[in-house]
């Protein structure tokens, strides 16, 4: 018969939940890699790129975190395949306005309010040989007192079920008898949000590689997040980076009457923020590339704003212990984004704004002949 806080299948343990602080990952691998940004680094392209340049291969890459992001539109997770049922809501940190910060590192939730809604995901990644130990779900009770029930099966078998109803905890580590490839998670009552996975692999990657970047993002999320969600849960959620890489500008660039003194204020409360949480990291800052205006009028404007914002971004990084890499400069200042489409193959999309798909490998190997190479 199933125990709270286990499941079972022919006298066999398939999981189990923790409520107390479990032991680290028995593995210590050598370098962990934390991004944040907005959608010019949403995709593998720019970081890939600049790994590839560094000599790190794609195959030694895998993430320690995964973000509850299945429905956003634009956002590549790093696992094999993931999907969600139509009833989950999706919540942004820089779109979140309540008084009270709580998302995790991942900068999204997903909530369910009725029963029926699943979540799957299948770890076969970097490769189809990848399998994991254990997987931690990262959660939160909307209503702390409230009754919540889950199912949970591992590589298509039986369900099995867990409740939560009277746990305090927000973290769900499951715990297969043989390490696993999918997860799928389905609510069986209650409402829940989720707020990640932190996956604990069979073979240790050469590099563990957390991509938080969300279409749209600004650097405010920084301001909603909740300390909770990043060191009061599992090991393996909370685990330190060595090495963090903050993106953003190009959305904070785009407000009608952008000033360069309230947006140092904004930068430096943010960053701070970041700082806060991770102290002791390596950190880059990476400026916003160039910019046009593909309606014509005013061609340089949004370049003037970004060499604003590339300017104050290295004035406050250094303030915060932080590199500055200027992506605007890199392309060859202000005016290069028209110079940049007009590459064959096209190096910029034609809004301006967003590279292609060349154009962001191009600016990743850039960026790791600039400061990523010898220094990782």
């Amino acid at each position: 018969m199933p125990t709270a806080g286990r499941g079972w299948r022919g006298g066999r343990q398939l999981y189990r939940t923790t409520t107390s602080t479990p032991a680290s990952p028995a593995y210590a691998p050598g370098l962990r890699i934390a991004l944040w940004g907005d959608s010019l680094s949403s995709s593998r392209d720019f970081i890939g790129a600049a790994l590839d340049t560094a000599g790190i291969a794609k195959g030694a890459v895998a993430p320690s975190f995964i973000q509850a992001g299945i429905p956003v539109p634009g956002l590549q997770l790093p696992v094999k395949a993931a999907c969600a049922s139509k009833g989950w809501r999706v919540a942004y940190a820089h779109k979140e306005k309540r008084s009270q910060p709580g998302f995790s590192k991942g900068f999204l939730s997903m909530t369910a309010d009725s029963p029926g809604e699943t979540i799957a995901l299948d770890l076969r990644a970097p490769g189809s040989s990848a399998r994991v130990k254990a997987v931690t779900l990262l959660y939160e009770k909307p209503a702390p007192d409230a009754s919540l029930m889950l199912a949970v099966s591992v590589d298509g078998g039986a369900e099995e079920f867990v409740s939560l109803s009277r746990r305090n905890s927000s973290v769900l580590r499951i715990v297969p008898d043989v390490p696993l490839a999918t997860i799928k998670l389905r609510v069986v009552s209650g409402k829940v949000t989720v707020h990640g996975f932190a996956p604990v692999y069979d073979s240790a990657p050469a590099l563990l590689l957390d991509s938080f970047s969300v279409p749209g993002g600004l650097l405010r999320s920084w301001s909603n997040t909740a300390a909770a969600h990043f060191f009061s849960a599992a090991p393996e959620v909370a685990a330190d980076y060595n090495l963090v890489l903050v993106q953003y500008g190009t959305n904070e660039g785009a407000v009608p009457s952008f000033s360069r003194t309230n947006y140092l204020s904004y930068l430096r409360e943010n960053l701070g923020r970041m700082r806060s949480f991770y102290p002791r990291a390596r950190c880059i800052l990476v400026g916003p590339p160039d910019r046009g205006n593909a309606g014509g009028g005013g061609a340089l404007k949004f370049a003037n704003v970004h060499a604003q914002i590339a300017s104050a971004q290295k004035q406050v990084g250094l303030e915060h212990g932080c590199a500055f890499w200027d992506w605007q400069a890199a392309m060859g200042g202000p005016g290069s984004a028209a110079r940049w489409a007009a590459m064959q193959p096209p190096q910029m999309q034609r809004d301006l704004t967003h590279l292609t798909a060349k154009g962001y490998q191009l600016s990743g190997r850039m960026f790791a002949q600039a400061l990523l190479l010898n220094k990782h």
